[in-house]
């Protein structure tokens, strides 16, 4: 415990342990401060860091972290990107008094009366639509038998050409003139 105590100028609560300790221990810090600045001189990027260690300390202290709060920031991006949607939302709304006049009142105050007659024409209209339906697979019927023949004698006029070759090569194997 005495060998601690002699290495160091001061002890733990303060008070002196002897002056003539007291310049050995001044040199030595003042050898490692040399040793120190000697191996940082060696290092650009720790002289940048050095030259700028007042500004850095700045960041780190809590009046400047309260003076620039997260939070504000967070509020002031959320105000100028609503900018845009509000510039949108303010050509919505005058598009949408621009058309206040179209459905207005007064064009719509007959509609009870029309609501009376257009119940029989829809029903008229959805009756034309059930014997549309009709015709229309009637006429689809049509449509594939008219195929159905037309493929039909397509197919015979095909056999009865063949049948003509035949009857044609036939002739001619004779050496008969063939006459029409």
């Amino acid at each position: 415990s005495s060998g601690i105590n002699a290495e160091w100028p001061l002890r733990p609560g303060g008070q002196n342990n002897s002056d003539a300790n007291t310049p050995e221990v001044i040199r030595s810090l003042e050898e490692v401060n040399t040793k120190v600045d000697k191996m940082l001189g060696k290092h650009p990027k720790t002289q940048l860091v050095l030259k700028r260690l007042g500004e850095l300390n700045t960041y780190t202290d809590p009046n400047f972290i309260m003076k620039y709060d997260p939070a504000k920031f967070i509020q002031e991006a959320y105000v100028s990107d609503s900018y845009t949607r509000i510039q949108n939302a303010c050509q919505d709304l005058k598009k949408i008094d621009e058309l206040k006049g179209v459905v207005n009142p007064p064009n719509l105050k007959n509609v009870p009366e029309l609501e009376k007659k257009l119940g029989p024409v829809t029903l008229k209209c959805l009756e034309i639509h059930d014997e549309g339906e009709v015709v229309n697979s009637q006429i689809s019927e049509l449509v594939s038998k008219y195929n159905d023949i037309i493929n039909t004698l397509s197919e015979q006029f095909v056999q009865w050409d063949a049948l003509l070759r035949q009857a044609e090569e036939y002739y001619r194997k004779d050496d008969h003139p063939v006459t029409y």
